[in-house]
């Protein structure tokens, strides 16, 4: 009975994989979400403008957590969300700092 157990939680979590995978793919946003997804991608590139004296390793260490954050997004299934943010980062950035948005964007 015991080698059972993992047999036929295995068969159920194979059984349930199509119906996650379905219900991820038909991702609806609202535009409240989306609207707070552009806010945070436009907030996160001012903070890479000139007038700001970043090092190194602490611009190193943002452009990190922004793609982690675009990483996580995506993983969870809010890919309009992440393409929202990712899109007005790079176009906040493009204007605040065009050579750092240039090197980002190859």
């Amino acid at each position: 009975m015991k080698k059972l157990i993992p047999i036929i939680t295995n068969c159920i979590m194979l059984l349930l994989l199509p119906i996650a995978v379905q219900s991820c793919s038909g991702e609806k946003v609202s535009k409240e979400d989306l609207a707070t997804a552009r806010e945070m991608g436009h907030k996160r590139a001012l903070e890479f403008s000139p007038a700001i004296t970043l090092d190194t390793c602490r611009m190193e260490a943002m452009l990190i957590d922004i793609r982690e954050r675009e990483q996580r997004l995506r993983a969870t299934g809010h890919t309009k969300a992440a393409d929202a943010y990712m899109d007005s980062f790079l176009s906040t950035l493009d204007s605040v700092n065009p050579s750092l948005a240039s090197q980002l964007k190859r």
